[in-house]
């Protein structure tokens, strides 16, 4: 195990450098995953999942980190669904002995020679396959849901000057395993280069009314009726996001900044599957301005016979639109 040291001018800079990742990362489905993209996170899902936005109106999330199906991992599929989404992160699979290592190394190549701005992430299983993965590509650090962690088979040494990206746990448990690997060494062991993280724990506890904060899980979401699931799990999402703005691993620009624009373009009146006022059950073609249309994070698309009804029924029911004003329809003058 390496020593600390104080760290002197050039190598603080160094450290602070290494320690601001590249991407935050969030894989989950929508509306969760649209609520954490407008905050700032690299979204994305599993190989065998989606967004589920098929039950949403024309809304075109791209995938930015694609993770494989660890339960049944299959290296041909998995090059496929990254040639048909075009992530920018891609966790390939995990390595558990140095021959897995090969066959996940010419995979990255078979991307990268695609796709050259791509990161594919190899996730050592053992410490002999860490060592065997080439120092240009990205090695994924186990610390949250996993069959096998990294600290139970290494050392910080075995990762230092490496690019890592830190695969699940809370930021607390994340914020350690960055120091582990970052901080000055009596040694000299150049830091970790900490490209990414990710951590989709927050909807687990969203659903007892519970979001995480820098002081743990707050609970006082439990017995607020105005504090759905989506708010909860976008209010820790938040708190997350100023943790690691503090601690400077928060990334320089997210995919906002660099221009990646996400198409939606709200519900219209060929939407509508009848023509009842989901409010009143008024005919909503017959009164003289109407229909109103909104698109809610639920999936449902409703459609009301005046504005009267659309705020009635959305507010008795606690509903919040998918995508804020672009999500309601009015009806012109």
């Amino acid at each position: 195990m390496a020593l600390s040291a104080r760290p002197t001018s050039s190598i603080a800079t160094e450290i602070t450098a290494a320690r601001q990742a590249d991407h935050l990362a969030f894989l989950h489905r929508v509306p969760f995953a649209l609520d954490a993209f407008r905050l700032g996170f690299l979204t994305g899902f599993r190989e065998d999942c989606t967004y589920q936005q098929q039950q949403y109106t024309d809304l075109d999330l791209p995938v930015g980190m694609l993770d494989n199906d660890f339960r049944n991992p299959d290296l041909d599929r998995y090059i496929e669904r990254f040639f048909e989404y075009e992530p920018e992160v891609g966790v390939i699979g995990d390595a558990y002995d140095v021959d897995e290592v090969d066959e996940y190394v010419a995979a990255a190549c078979e991307i990268q020679g695609s796709y050259p701005d791509a990161d594919p992430v190899i996730v050592p299983k053992c410490q002999a396959a860490i060592h065997a993965v080439p120092d240009d590509l990205v090695v994924g650090y186990s610390r949250g849901y996993a069959d096998r962690l990294a600290h139970e088979f290494s050392d910080p040494a075995d990762w230092r000057g490496r690019r890592v990206h830190i695969l699940g746990g809370s930021p607390p448990k994340q914020l350690d395993v960055i120091e582990q690997l970052t901080r000055p060494t009596l040694t000299g062991d150049p830091p970790a280069d900490i490209v990414g993280l990710d951590w989709n724990g927050l909807h687990r506890g969203a659903q007892f009314g519970e979001f995480w904060t820098s002081d743990g899980w707050d609970d006082s979401g439990r017995d607020a009726e105005h504090m759905t699931v989506r708010k909860t799990v976008r209010h820790g999402l938040a708190q997350i996001r100023e943790f690691w703005q503090a601690h400077g691993v928060w990334p320089e620009s997210t995919p906002q900044e660099d221009g990646l624009e996400l198409e939606y373009h709200g519900p219209s009146p060929t939407h509508l599957d009848g023509a009842a006022c989901t409010e009143c059950e008024a005919n909503v073609w017959m009164t003289r301005r109407s229909p109103y249309i909104a698109e809610y994070d639920t999936g449902e698309i409703c459609g009301y016979c005046s504005y009267d009804c659309y705020f009635a029924h959305r507010h008795r029911n606690n509903l919040e639109e998918l995508a804020g004003e672009q999500s309601v329809y009015l009806p012109p003058a």
